[in-house]
């Protein structure tokens, strides 16, 4: 008959799970895996684990006397191994790592022993250290008995004698040496809280069915599985997700906090590259976040929600979202966290975008008590990560993490999407720089010249929040924005000054760049902002005399920077003129030439780009 599962009330089983990820804080595992023994009974079941890749999953008991529990025994503490090769007992919590090394360490409960925490791979890889990694695996599981006591899982049963007296939480075991006696085996259970089962009693929705340690066997033989136990379509209804179920009862999908619904499937991160630069989030990303962040604050008590959106080519501010405005050191624990599970970004490239939604009311000060990381997408170059926190220490309940998870998911495909919408915009990229390659030889100055309007004209959509749409029409239309003048007589736009005739043709090349580009067929109004970007606010440009907002707001930015460059760079046989200056004569024809709004945020960018040097 097989041993009765290990049950646990919600409050303990949050609490074990949430001291469990201290390891990944704090010791720097990148798994983690925590099994406490049966009552009455010599094995040892899982009641929390993390960072398993996507699709396995630890052991979900150890059997009495099996080698890794004699080993563990025999050691009495911490011990290391960063070479599990010769360590077949080991070999069932390889599962996807190549060369996977353990830093394994007995839970002891006043000279009893009552668990197993097992962590595997550090973070950036390297291997264990017991000087170095011992300390704060104590601590955590300090924390852990202190659980454990609250919560009497384990104690004396009323007709015992009373127990004897608590030992200190750094006694990590029983003495050792000749007066040491043999280790106590577990007492019976006290007053078992109410409440849900362990990952011993159910099945996990998506990873195959858990295998449970048998006594060793030649490791040639592959491990045995349990069978395939039917899971209820309903599932477990509210009554027994809070209360339990009756010991033995098996079938029930994965607890909300196994790996696959965190932070699982950790891969060894990309690394650091220097060529990085300072990038952006484009705005309606930022507002579907604000969206989510702002209903998940509705659902459940956050102090805080962050948001990295990982990019191979740029450092993405992280976005941070929180009903009370945050003091500088909570911003500072928030980069500092996402810091820490992000190991190829440096905390000093980081910025923070913070959205506050009662901006008037007094500062949050204090410091974060508790966080969820929640993976949203993996990319091969990284992942897009959301870190919920909030201020009490007080776990997230099943309900709240269900739910930080199915808003965690939205979020994810918005991602997704947008993430294939850049990819679109890079190939459109592609190949209007491909065109402008083939006019190095007719009119080598044109290339830089869009190239530098180009990184102008996006830095500028972007301040004035433009959808992504507009972003992208204006990034392609102001490299392509003077295309039409590869279609004129090189030789005549070599002159220095050109009679009414030559004007006329030079005036036509916004018509020409739509005949030649339309056959493209961009996504955006690409040709539309490229064809009018010579009109002017006061209607007295060309081709067709627009005025105002009758002109594509993309036409009105390229126009301004197109202006800005030539007068900075000195085209058109004139003398550069200072940056300054040019402000100043822009700031002159604000109403005029140029959409005031534009120039105003234009001299704003300039600035805070002076400012940076």
């Amino acid at each position: 008959m097989p041993p009765p599962a290990l049950i646990l009330g919600e409050a303990l089983a949050n609490r074990c799970s949430q001291v469990l990820y201290r390891c990944l804080e704090e010791v720097g595992s990148t798994k983690g895996a925590l099994y406490l023994r049966t009552p009455n009974q010599g094995s040892f079941e899982v009641v929390s684990f993390y960072g398993w890749p996507r699709g396995t999953r630890p052991p979900v008991s150890i059997p009495e006397g099996h080698p890794l529990l004699v080993h563990t025994q025999r050691e009495r503490r911490a011990y290391v191994v960063n070479d599990a090769s010769d360590s077949p007992e080991l070999a069932a919590f390889g599962q996807g790592g190549e060369w996977p090394r353990y830093l394994i360490t007995p839970v002891y409960l006043t000279g009893e022993w009552v668990g197993l925490l097992i962590q595997r791979d550090r973070i950036k890889g390297g291997t264990f250290d017991v000087e170095r990694d011992e300390p704060p695996t104590l601590a955590i599981c300090g924390d852990l008995v202190e659980a454990l006591r609250e919560f009497r899982l384990y104690g004396a049963s009323p007709r015992q004698e009373p127990p004897p007296p608590v030992l200190p939480i750094s006694a990590i075991g029983p003495a050792t040496g000749p007066a040491a006696g043999p280790m106590v085996a577990p007492v019976g259970p006290g007053a078992v809280p109410l409440g849900l089962p362990t990952a011993s009693a159910i099945i996990d929705e998506v990873a195959p069915v858990a295998e449970r340690l048998l006594p060793p066997v030649p490791m040639t033989n592959p491990p045995m599985r349990a069978p395939d136990i039917p899971v209820p379509a309903g599932g477990p209804s509210a009554q027994e997700r809070m209360y339990g179920f009756p010991v033995g009862q098996d079938g029930y999908t994965a607890l909300p906090w196994e790996p696959d619904r965190t932070l699982s499937a950790w891969v060894a991160p990309a690394p650091v590259n220097p060529e990085r630069k300072r990038g952006m989030v484009p705005p309606e990303q930022r507002a579907f976040f604000w969206e989510i962040a702002g209903l998940l604050s509705q659902i459940l008590s956050t102090a805080a929600v962050a948001l990295w959106i990982d990019d191979p080519e740029e450092i993405r501010p992280i976005l941070a979202y929180s009903t009370l405005p945050l003091s500088p050191d909570l911003q500072q624990q928030i980069l500092a966290h996402a810091t820490f599970h992000l190991p190829s970004v440096r905390q000093q490239d980081l910025r923070l975008i913070t959205r506050v939604e009662m901006v008037e009311s007094p500062t949050l000060n204090g410091a974060f008590a508790t966080y969820m990381p929640l993976l949203l997408n993996e990319t091969l170059h990284g992942h897009d990560l959301m870190l919920v926190f909030r201020q009490e220490d007080q776990s997230f309940s099943i309900s709240e993490i269900e739910a930080i998870q199915q808003l965690g998911r939205i979020l994810g495909l918005h991602m997704q999407e947008a993430r294939l919408h850049e990819r679109y915009h890079h190939a459109f990229l592609s190949v209007s720089h491909r065109i402008l390659q083939s006019s190095e030889g007719r009119m080598p100055m044109l290339r830089p010249h869009s190239l530098a309007t180009a990184r102008l004209a996006r830095d500028l959509a972007l301040k004035l929040e433009l959808t992504t749409e507009e972003v992208e029409a204006v990034s392609i239309a102001a490299i392509l924005h003077d295309v039409g003048l590869l279609m004129l007589d090189p030789q005549m736009l070599s002159k220095p000054e050109l009679n009414g005739e030559e004007m006329k043709k030079v005036r036509s090349h916004p018509e020409l760049a739509a005949v030649f580009l339309k056959d493209l067929r961009f996504p955006f109004d690409v040709v539309k902002v490229i064809r009018h970007h010579h009109e002017r606010w006061d209607g007295q440009g060309y081709p067709e005399g627009l005025r105002e907002t009758g002109i594509p707001i993309g036409s009105r930015i390229i126009g301004l920077i197109e202006a800005y460059e030539v007068m900075t760079s000195g085209k058109g046989y004139r003398r550069p003129k200072g940056f300054r200056q040019v402000l100043a004569e822009l700031e002159n024809e604000a109403g005029a030439q140029f959409d005031p709004k534009v120039v105003a945020a234009f001299c704003q960018l300039m600035a805070r780009k002076g400012e940076q040097g």
